[in-house]
């Protein structure tokens, strides 16, 4: 691990912290950008919609699909969902990836009606704003960049139980960037910019963290500690985390949480009682649109743990009772990074 990695590492975390409930709990890398008084930054909302039932059982299809137009890069910096939901309990997205040119970035979001919604859409029934990814403008942030006549695309995923119940909208917030721009807020050519951190063209990716897991098989109503979460980090890759959310709905059955880093041992909350996520009182908020609090924001300490080259995993336990599988959902968000 570099120093160097590490040091601005613990510039990400200052620049993420203490924000207010209207900043959705989002993985930030900078602060806000004071005003330019620019007049060539261009500003799209983009918008698209799935038909009820058009989507089948385990597929994929685009919600936005936009070609930049010629002479600009753009920066994609917000996305919010509203996933299908037919009364009184059914809903079947499964989750929302960021793409371009017909291929995935990797950044991925649960987003389903029933209380698992990371991408919030914003609107006036929504308790919680439009995800942001990053603040826009800024060197170093995580808002992902394309180049000219690249197609942004925001893909959605069924789960296997049928089509979508109803028709799914997703929006997204881009600032659409000349040359001038490039060069004076990122320091690049526009030809470039999707090759600097958050770009979908990086030979060694540094780029927003977006990972979501359900729970996978029931526990065993033993108080044992099971994975909700678990990802193997190569000694290529480095990984922080900025926020973690568990969702279980009414699920009264969860006691207590923890991430856990196998090759250092090292464990997060480090003594018990850990976090506590029943239902009933549980503190790791999703940050769903009906949530009143955003994502929620682990502690400066451990957003400045690099995971390499271990596995890094989020461990539930039961309150001697069982939790059925899929019964829990948690999102992680944060940066990544691939050094060779």
């Amino acid at each position: 691990m570099s120093l160097r990695f590490k040091r601005s590492e613990r510039r990400l975390s200052r620049g993420s912290s203490g924000r207010s409930k209207k900043d959705g709990g989002e993985s930030r890398g900078s602060s806000p950008p004071r005003s330019t008084g620019n007049r060539t930054v261009k500003y799209v909302e983009l918008w698209g919609t799935i038909a009820t039932g058009a989507l089948g059982a385990g597929l994929s299809s685009k919600i936005i699909d936009y070609t930049i137009p010629d002479g600009h890069a753009a920066e994609l910096f917000a996305v919010g969902v509203m996933p299908d939901f037919l009364a009184p309990a059914t809903s079947r997205m499964l989750d929302t990836e960021i793409g371009y040119d017909n291929k995935l970035t990797g950044i991925k979001f649960r987003t389903n009606h029933m209380g698992e919604n990371a991408l919030p859409y914003g609107d006036r029934l929504s308790k919680q704003p439009i995800r942001l990814l990053d603040y826009p403008l800024r060197r170093g942030n995580l808002t992902v960049k394309y180049n000219e006549g690249t197609r942004i695309q925001i893909v959605a995923t069924m789960d296997t139980t049928g089509a979508n119940a109803s028709a799914i909208y997703a929006r997204a917030k881009i600032y659409l960037l000349e040359p001038s721009d490039t060069s004076r807020y990122f320091g690049t050519d526009i030809s470039n910019l999707a090759t600097i951190p958050g770009g979908v063209s990086q030979a060694l990716p540094t780029q927003l963290f977006a990972e979501y897991a359900r729970l996978a098989a029931a526990t065993l109503a033993d108080g044992k500690w099971n994975d909700l979460y678990s990802r193997s980090v190569k000694d290529y890759e480095e990984i922080l985390l900025t926020h973690l959310g568990i969702e279980g709905g009414t699920i009264i059955n969860a006691d207590e949480a923890r991430l856990f880093d196998l090759r250092n041992k090292k464990e997060f909350p480090e003594f018990e009682p850990y976090w506590k996520i029943n239902g009933a009182y549980n503190s790791m908020v999703f940050g769903d649109d009906n949530d009143e609090q955003p994502t929620y924001k682990l502690p400066s300490v451990v957003n400045d743990h690099v995971f390499t080259n271990t596995t890094m995993s989020v461990k539930i336990t039961d309150n001697l009772a069982v939790i059925p599988i899929n019964g829990l959902v948690v999102q992680l968000l944060g940066k990544y990074r691939r050094v060779r």
